[in-house]
C-alpha cells in the first residue's frame, strides 16, 4: 500500500511494496539487513533504455528510504554488467515538447550520481561483466569486486561524437588523476580488470561467476566486523561526501556542455551518436 501523510508514522518504504514495483528493472531479495539488487531484462543481461535510466531514480529512493536496509550488494545478470542496449527501446523517448538533451539527458544525467551517492548505507558492486554505459552505478559503489571479465571504455568521443561530460569525467578525474583521466577519455582507453585491480579501482577482481557469492561473503563478514548500525551509515557518509561534492559542484555545468555541443553539431542529431556508441558493444 503506497504511503499517505500521518503525522503519527514518518514515512518510509517498505521492501515488499517496491521489490515487486522494480522487478522488472531488479530483482531484490534481503537477509539479515543485506539487500541484493540484481539488474536484469527479461531474467537475461540488461539491455539498457531510458526507461532503466530514469527508473534509477525510483528505485534508488525506495532502497534509500528503506532503514531495514543496511547494506547494499548490486550485480547484474549473465556476462554483462551494463554494455547491451535495448536495440527496440534505447532511444526511444517521450515526445518531449523541448529537445531530447534536456528531457532526457540534463534531467537525468544530473540527478542519477547523487541517487547512488545518496544511499545511506555501505554499496558492493559484484561486477560480473564489461560496464560501458553509464559506468558511475559501478565506480561509485565502495567496494567493487570484478569479474575477470570486466572493464570500462568511454566511448562519447570517438563514438557518440560529443563532449565526454556526463560524470565519467569527474569519476575520471578522481580516479585516474586529471592527465591520465584526461587522456583516457581523449584516446578512448579500456580499463580492464587487472588494470583496475592495479589502479585501485577495484577492490578485488575473481574468477568470473565468483562476485557476488564473493560480495555476500564480504557483506556478511563486514556486518560481523562493524555491528553498529551508526558506525556503518556514518562510516559511509564521511566516504561518500567528497563525491557528493564534486557532482553537486560540477555535474549540472558538465551535462549542459555536453547537451549544448551536441545541439550545435551539424552532422548528426544527438541521439544519433548515442546510437552508435551504446550499440558498440554488440
Amino acid at each position: 500500500m503506497s504511503y499517505k501523510y500521518d503525522k503519527h508514522k514518518p514515512f518510509r518504504t517498505y521492501l515488499d511494496e517496491y521489490a515487486e514495483k522494480w522487478d522488472g528493472m531488479a530483482h531484490l531479495k534481503r537477509e539479515d539487513g543485506i539487500l541484493e539488487v540484481r539488474f536484469h531484462t527479461d531474467d537475461g543481461p540488461v539491455l539498457f533504455c531510458e526507461a532503466m535510466h530514469v527508473g534509477y531514480l525510483g528505485l534508488l529512493f525506495d532502497i534509500s528510504h528503506d532503514p531495514e536496509n543496511e547494506l547494499i550488494i548490486i550485480t547484474g545478470t549473465g556476462d554483462s554488467y551494463l554494455s547491451l542496449s535495448d536495440p527496440e527501446m534505447s532511444v526511444a523517448h517521450v515526445d518531449y515538447e523541448t529537445s531530447v538533451t534536456y528531457d532526457w539527458w540534463y534531467l537525468t544525467a544530473t540527478r542519477v550520481p547523487l541517487a547512488w551517492l545518496d544511499i545511506p548505507v555501505p554499496v558492493i558492486c559484484a561486477c560480473n561483466g564489461p560496464f560501458t554505459i553509464h559506468p558511475e552505478s559501478v565506480l561509485l559503489a565502495d567496494y567493487i569486486i570484478a569479474g575477470d571479465n570486466a572493464y570500462t571504455v568511454d566511448r562519447h568521443i570517438q563514438d557518440a561524437g560529443c563532449a565526454p561530460t556526463d560524470g565519467v569525467n569527474i569519476l575520471y578525474d578522481r580516479l585516474l588523476g586529471p592527465n591520465a583521466g584526461r587522456a583516457m577519455l581523449l584516446n578512448g582507453g579500456v580499463i580492464d580488470a587487472e588494470m583496475g585491480k592495479n589502479l585501485g579501482i577495484f577492490a578485488e577482481v575473481v574468477p568470473h561467476g565468483q562476485e557476488l557469492s564473493r560480495a555476500w561473503e564480504f557483506a556478511r563478514e563486514l556486518m560481523k566486523k562493524v555491528p553498529s548500525r551508526a558506525v556503518r551509515r556514518m562510516t559511509r557518509e564521511s566516504l561518500t561526501q567528497p563525491l557528493r561534492e564534486e557532482f553537486t559542484r560540477h555535474i549540472r555545468s558538465n551535462l549542459a556542455h555536453e547537451c549544448y555541443s551536441s545541439e550545435l553539431r551539424t552532422d548528426a542529431r544527438p541521439e544519433d551518436g548515442h546510437v552508435n556508441m551504446i550499440d558498440k558493444e554488440k
